[in-house]
């Protein structure tokens, strides 16, 4: 038999009350942390998850106490700010506390990460570092959705408003992340986004839900709750069941960061005029590394008069193990350690860039092969895709000129370094390069004689034409003007006309330098205009050395070739994509074990460049415009009602005027000629309180108004609790818009002045 609810039983209601607003605190932690959870989207790992639950945590506690102790909306939002700093101080920035407090040098460090990260928007795509702005935004962010989505629902007396805050946070997450644990996420927080809703919805219709179970303190609303808790978790299966299955749900969504999309490829024929002469802003991949060099993707051995090549038989035997650099043990031979961690954004193809000689693989988010002869590292025959990483590292060798001088060229590797096909323009370009190095004795010199004619009497231009004739590199000496294929080329050309073994390596200069926090290791964006071209030669027991023949540009630790280093530093203006692909044959690489990276107790930790400009513009924006409204909601009533004050003193006549106004906000405009006397008639006829409170209310205000009896503070609290009574009973809506609407507060502080 169902039970009877007493609603006189006010202690059973105050009990269950107390309850449902537990639940509902509960469950609002609960979806802060399922938001919380989801910026698994956008950070690399799940690192980042223990301080940002225990900032949801803190955070909704912190809400809780602040709005137990009745602090105003203003006074708490500052508090929660200030709570929500010293931890995200305390993850972030732990080294920079002064006396476990975040003081001014902390300020300066977060300030200097966030500035930073600022410099990446538009170019960052997930997955993100912790260690930087953006790990610092995201634990503010959830901070304020703790103490928001709390104020929406208690102080507010809100329910599906209180999902506003956690709901933009994952839609933009969801918009701008990878797609990692889409489903389950999108599920979970669906299922916990019904049971907050619900559960707010129960706590202020305590009636509905015994008269479903009949009422029994505690009970009932355990019952309801439990209810509630079983449909959400249906509706989300359901979701995550059929939702994958509706047409076009694999589609590429409608605000994407293209992760994992194909971009501009590096044409391993030399045939990079086209990415250079068409650049854009877009990022192709970032490096972050302690030291700037050269990236290579692959070097070029053949050459048929035309066009260097690289053997496709030479690539699919791309193996496991990667370069072994100890044999090389001449005296005046410096090894330069290369810690890099390489992320992919628009850069495709299957070569993937790296600095020279990779002799250590430490992680890698796609199976890497190497090839060691043209030192090409390579990925899988599916390409290179947005979001790919891989952390890595390379012994550079960096030979002194001394060495040079004194190392032969006579063991290449293959006698290929040296073939040459035999036709006229062979026979004419010989004669001109033996008159550049006549007088010159020993590789090094003639090398450094060769560079040198190039840089001092050619100069680098993109506005050249392009030939494939057999008189191509001819054409380019007569005319003294041209860009690092052509330089390279003629070069690599050259060494061999005078028995060095030589070939064209392409890859990309350091790129766009800047710092990451307060360590050593900086972060080199590389875009289009990076791409490059330059000549390598064959010195005995040392292996291939860079030369720099092209005007303008410099390789960095490359003393031996008197040249500074230098790059093309100009940013190009953003433009559309260009449809029009280059060259790129395809390649079939062997699918051989890949190379197992070494454990390594100390991983590089730098900042790895991920997410679109929307990410932490979102949050900034979202933060601050929070902040104006909360501002705007707190200060504008209150000045309101500080100016009506000083306008009219008579604190009876506005109290009867708020109480009016809030009538007519609920039932209408009353006609302005209505005493006070008809006006109580008409509260009664909407039982607008209790008949003989109203009696008293309309005796008072009309014996002050025409008797001329001076005030009281009896009648002052009587109309005042009146007010305050029928100011609770508002619609939400209108609650909120008292704190927005500057009319609306008049109206309602009793600023009317239609009638007295």
């Amino acid at each position: 038999m169902t039970a009877t609810f007493d609603p006189t039983s006010q202690k059973g209601i105050a009990y269950d009350r107390t309850i449902r607003d537990l639940l509902g605190v509960v469950t609002l932690w609960t979806l802060t942390v399922v938001t919380a959870i989801s910026f698994c989207r956008i950070f690399s790992g799940w690192g980042f998850l223990p301080s940002y639950l225990v900032v949801a945590t803190a955070g909704h506690l912190a809400a809780y106490a602040l709005r137990r102790s009745k602090l105003p909306f203003l006074v708490s939002l500052i508090g929660i700010t200030l709570c929500t700093y010293l931890l995200a101080a305390y993850f972030q920035a732990r080294q920079t506390l002064t006396f476990g407090l975040p003081l001014g040098h902390t300020w300066s460090f977060v300030w200097q990460e966030i500035s930073d990260s600022w410099k990446l928007l538009g170019d960052a795509v997930p997955p993100l570092a912790l260690n930087s702005g953006f790990g610092f935004i995201g634990l503010i962010s959830i901070g304020f959705i703790a103490f928001l989505s709390d104020a929406f629902a208690f102080r507010f007396a809100g329910r599906v408003e209180s999902l506003i805050p956690s709901t933009i946070i994952f839609v933009v997450l969801s918009s701008v992340g990878a797609d990692r644990n889409r489903a389950i996420l999108t599920a979970l927080w669906i299922a916990t986004a019904i049971i907050s809703v619900a559960v707010l919805r129960l706590r202020n219709q305590l009636t509905r839900s015994s008269k479903l179970f009949g009422y029994r303190p505690g009970q009932t609303t355990m019952l309801s709750a439990s209810y509630i808790a079983i449909l959400a978790i249906v509706a989300s299966l359901i979701a995550l069941i059929i939702g994958p299955r509706i047409p076009g749900a694999n589609e590429d969504s409608w605000l994407s960061n293209h992760s994992g999309k194909a971009g501009p490829q590096l044409d391993p024929l030399v045939d990079i005029r086209g990415r250079l002469n068409d650049p854009t802003d877009e990022i192709l991949f970032s490096v972050a590394s302690e030291s700037p060099f050269y990236w290579r993707t692959t070097s070029l051995p053949n050459f048929d008069g035309i066009k260097w090549t690289v053997s496709q038989d030479l690539l699919d035997s791309a193996g496991g193990e990667l370069a072994n650099a100890s044999m090389i043990s001449e005296v005046g031979v410096a090894e330069t350690e290369v810690n890099q961690l390489v992320t992919i954004q628009s850069l495709a193809g299957s070569f993937a860039p790296v600095a020279d000689r990779p002799v250590q693989l430490r992680s890698a988010t796609r199976s890497l092969f190497y090839e060691p002869q043209s030192g090409t590292l390579l990925v899988s025959k599916d390409g290179l895709k947005r979001n790919d990483n891989y952390q890595i590292i390379s012994t550079v060798v960096i030979p002194s000129a001394d060495t040079l001088r004194i190392s032969s060229s006579s063991s290449p590797p293959d006698a290929e370094y040296l073939q040459l096909p035999q036709n006229q323009e062979i026979a004419d370009l010989q004669q001109v390069v033996d008159e550049i190095i006549q007088g010159t004795s020993g590789n090094y010199e003639k090398l450094l004689t060769i560079q040198s004619y190039f840089r001092d009497n050619f100069t680098y231009s993109l506005d050249v034409p392009t030939s494939n004739s057999k008189t191509a590199t001819l054409e380019f000496l007569n005319r003294k003007t041209g860009y690092c294929e052509q330089f390279s080329s003629t070069f690599a050309l050259f060494a061999r006309l005078i028995g060095i073994p030589s070939r064209v390596a392409i890859g990309f200069t350091p790129g766009e330098q800047s710092p990451i926090g307060t360590s050593n290791v900086q972060l080199f964006n590389v875009r289009s205009q990076h791409a490059h071209a330059w000549p390598e030669v064959w010195f005995d027991g040392i292996g291939w050395v860079l030369f720099e023949p092209t005007p303008g540009r410099g390789a960095p630790s490359a003393d031996y070739t008197n040249v500074a280093p230098a790059q093309d530093d100009s940013v190009p203006a953003a433009v559309a994509p260009t449809t029009t692909s280059l060259n790129q044959p395809s390649t079939t690489i062997a699918l051989i074990p890949t190379t197992i990276p070494a454990d390594s107790a100390n991983p590089m930790t730098p900042s790895t460049p991920a997410s679109s400009r929307s990410v932490i513009q979102v949050f900034i924006y979202f933060a601050l415009v929070l902040t104006l409204i909360a501002l705007w909601a707190f200060a504008m009533p209150r000045f309101v009602r500080s100016t009506i004050r000083r306008r009219e003193s008579n604190v009876i006549l506005l109290s009867w005027r708020s109480a009016v106004a809030q009538f007519e906000i609920v039932h209408g405009e009353l006609p302005n000629q209505l005493t006070v006397f008809e006006i109580g008639q008409k509260f009664n006829e909407q039982s607008w309180g209790e008949d003989r409170r109203i009696e008293r209310i309309v005796n008072l205000v009309t014996q002050h108004l025409f008797a001329g009896l001076a005030s009281n503070i009896a009648a002052e609290q009587e109309l005042n609790d009146f007010v305050a009574t029928h100011q609770a009973k508002l619609p939400f809506k209108i609650q909120i818009r008292q704190h927005l609407s500057p009319r609306l507060a008049w109206k309602l502080a009793g600023g009317f002045q239609s009638r007295r």
